[in-house]
């Protein structure tokens, strides 16, 4: 959320007794919280601009991982891992600002990495979480996006038909950043495992596991 300050100066007046609040005492401001806008920045700027101020940005934190800025209908976002947590951020065409309430709580006590894709297929980029509930512990994924339906421009975290059950993370998943795949293991029986690829469907709002292959 951002804070914005308001001054109590009026240039008219007529004004000047809607004002007494901001000039009372030895204040001479006040702040208010706002939400981000949905749809849009409260300045227009060139993605580049976001771009930029974000590479800037980031020198000022002990990072373990960056992702890239993603820019859409929606803005620009991005997300950060540090120690311990995973911070998300819109820009407002002047300054990256926390927007970590969409996270409700992020994801796992101990996030590794984000990676950053088109995971959805929509020109957007979007962001892939791994990470770990205890140290040196068994490896976790999840997709954090806005889908093709639902509330405009909502960033929530994406369900998961793991073949078996929808649930919110995979677990142990290896990423082909290149392409933008997700791999893991999927469904078993006593003899083999099935091992495929996560992809996205439109239609359920969700990443579906497709099997490429068994193995024993």
């Amino acid at each position: 959320m951002v804070l914005r300050r308001f001054s109590s100066c009026c240039v008219v007046a007529l004004l000047l007794s809607a004002c007494s609040l901001g000039t009372s005492g030895s204040g001479n401001t006040v702040t208010t919280t706002t939400k981000p806008p949905a749809t849009s920045t409260t300045v227009p700027s060139r993605p580049s601009d976001a771009v930029a101020a974000w590479t800037r940005y980031v020198d000022s934190f002990e990072v373990i991982d960056v992702s890239e800025v993603s820019n859409g209908e929606c803005g620009a976002r991005a997300m950060m891992v540090t120690e311990g947590s995973v911070t998300f951020y819109w820009w407002d065409g002047i300054r990256w600002n926390d927007d970590s309430l969409q996270l409700i709580g992020g994801k796992g006590a101990l996030p590794l990495k984000v990676h950053t894709h088109d995971f959805t297929n929509d020109s957007v980029l979007d962001f892939f979480i791994i990470y770990e509930e205890k140290k040196d512990g068994p490896t976790y994924g999840a997709y954090f996006a806005y889908p093709w339906s639902g509330s405009v421009c909502e960033w929530r975290w994406m369900d998961i038909d793991n073949g078996t059950r929808l649930t919110q993370r995979i677990d142990r998943p290896e990423v082909n950043q290149r392409n933008g795949e997700v791999f893991a293991e999927g469904y078993s029986s006593r003899n083999w495992k099935s091992y495929g690829v996560y992809e996205y469907q439109p239609s359920s709002n969700s990443f579906v596991f497709r099997e490429v292959r068994k193995k024993k």
